[in-house]
């Protein structure tokens, strides 16, 4: 019999109230039965190859260091999983096809942690909680998310009892057992997934290790934490800084309360002013027949704040105004659609000076202000393709990762220009563009860079706990909701604020 364990945590937002503190020792407060050490543990940053993201994964690795070497701790053993496993083309961020290298690279590991390139870990803390389970055991531990309705990013799958079934929060960090790791890659060895699209991996997981109730149900832990440190505290300490942390937090030790071994932020990196808003060329993909549906609804919402905008179209309408890009409308795919818009980007004289290509839908909604802040940690230099990364085939080992298009993808002009350059063509107008997209990505190594803060499907799709400890960039679909409503709810204030903040300079 599976066993179906959780212990219970505050839920939402109270949550990510609970203080983290990676100098404050609180290992006797959750010291458990079982023997645990540092050489007992192997950290895994589900990493990337693209900056900003390589760099944030290795201050999160240089943390974990220099905590071992303050408290006198042996040398962690830490993974960067693009770099250790495959390289960045490889879809082991998909984690199953990686899961049997790690474990025959560390066979003699009682507990496997693997987190986001944004996850702290206090790493006394973490050791002394695993001390309460038996690594000999099936245990696959995480912080506790459940859908709040059936949706298609997990198939429907589980419709009649949603909070039943609960899968990690990548970004509190989640653990595997030896035993559980051993019984895995066993299991992947003797057959392949039957994962084509790896759409939501936290999920697909959870599902791969249930493995249809003959398997095992996640334990939730209220220690492992999210949405609970500002972005400025992931900025890298000087030992001497460090240890004065470590001695403050000696001498004013916490004794109640709730413990939090791991965090992450909740708000946007911080990497500088936002890009302009000149610099940001939006191109949204319509049609005649959602020229007075959907795109009413964009120019009353997130439209009003992007300063340069064209309505891409099968048919020029003077009302609205849209482009005629001679491309006919197609039903799905659009692939004739968006190859015509990087054209007119790249030999457009009124669209040569943009840095930036934002395509979307004209049923995404985002945030104008939101873009503009993220991309500000992007060269724009440099070919850079952005938005929330899905993979076809990864897990067999034989696909390609692509930025999904209705959250919206975002391109860096020497991208545009990588992809047409090399001889990237839709072979039919309806051919997916986003996948035709990511497979010349793949092809001629163009970068990929993955963000979750773009949402290919609505709020509701979205485990609340998950939302409540991001700052979404973008939501996609009108689908049985408002759209005026959700953007109004997320986004309205964010860009209201920036457009003032900037008629304040002028």
């Amino acid at each position: 019999m599976p066993r179906f364990t959780i212990i219970f945590a505050m839920l939402m937002i109270g949550t990510y109230a609970v203080a983290f503190n990676p100098y404050q020792d609180v290992s006797e407060r959750l010291k458990g039965a079982h023997e645990v050490g540092l050489e007992d543990v192997v950290f895994v940053i589900r990493s990337q190859a693209p900056s900003p993201h390589v760099e944030r994964a290795r201050r999160i690795k240089d943390d974990i260091a220099q905590q071992c070497r303050l408290h006198n701790l042996d040398h962690p053993d830490v993974v960067l999983l693009h770099e250790r496993y495959g390289g960045p083309y490889s879809g082991h961020w998909t984690l199953l096809p990686a899961l049997p290298k790690i474990y025959n690279e560390f066979e003699q590991k009682k507990w496997f942690f693997f987190c986001e390139e944004d996850t702290r870990v206090n790493v006394q803390g973490l050791i002394a909680l695993l001390s309460r389970f038996s690594s000999g055991e099936d245990w696959f531990l995480g912080k506790s998310l459940f859908d709040q309705e059936a949706t298609i990013i997990h198939h429907f799958r589980f419709h009649d009892s949603l909070s039943e079934f609960i899968f990690p929060d990548f970004d509190a960090g989640w653990i595997l057992s030896e035993a559980v790791m051993k019984s895995m890659v066993s299991r992947l060895d003797k057959e392949k997934p039957k994962i084509d699209f790896s759409i939501d991996v936290k999920h697909e997981l959870a599902h791969y290790i249930w493995n249809e109730e003959s398997g095992l149900h996640m334990t939730g832990l209220p220690q492992l934490c999210a949405g609970n440190i500002d972005p400025s505290d992931l900025s890298p300490l000087t030992d001497e800084q460090a240890m004065q942390k470590i001695q403050s937090s000696k001498a004013n030790p916490t004794k109640s309360g709730s413990i939090c071994v791991t965090a992450s932020p909740k708000a946007l990196p911080e990497c500088g002013p936002p890009v302009p808003g000149k610099n940001v060329f939006f191109a949204v993909k319509t049609c005649e027949k959602f020229h007075s549906e959907r795109v009413p609804v964009v120019q009353r919402t997130w439209g009003r704040f992007a300063e340069h905008m064209v309505y891409f179209s099968n048919k020029a309408d003077i009302s609205i105004p849209t482009v005629d890009l001679g491309v006919p409308n197609t039903e799905r795919g659009h692939c004739g659609k968006t190859f015509a818009i990087f054209d007119q980007f790249l030999n457009n004289p009124e669209y040569r000076t943009f840095p930036w290509l934002a395509i979307t839908d004209d049923d995404t909604i985002i945030s104008v202000s939101r873009l503009q802040r993220l991309l500000s940690c992007y060269d724009a230099t440099k070919p850079v393709m952005l938005g929330e990364r899905y993979g076809y085939g990864q897990v067999k080992g034989l696909g390609y990762d692509y930025i999904t298009g209705g959250g919206g993808m975002i391109f860096s002009r020497p991208a545009v220009d990588d992809i047409i350059s090399n001889g990237c063509r839709c072979s039919k107008n309806d051919d997916p563009d986003d996948m035709i997209i990511g497979m010349c990505a793949k092809r001629y190594r163009i970068p990929l860079a993955n963000s979750p803060l773009f949402h290919q499907a609505r709020p509701s799709d979205y485990a609340k706990g998950l939302l409540a400890h991001q700052t979404p960039v973008s939501f996609h679909k009108h689908w049985n909701v408002n759209p005026d409503q959700v953007y109004s709810d997320w986004f309205l204030k964010a860009d209201e604020d920036l457009k003032n903040a900037s008629h304040d300079e002028l």
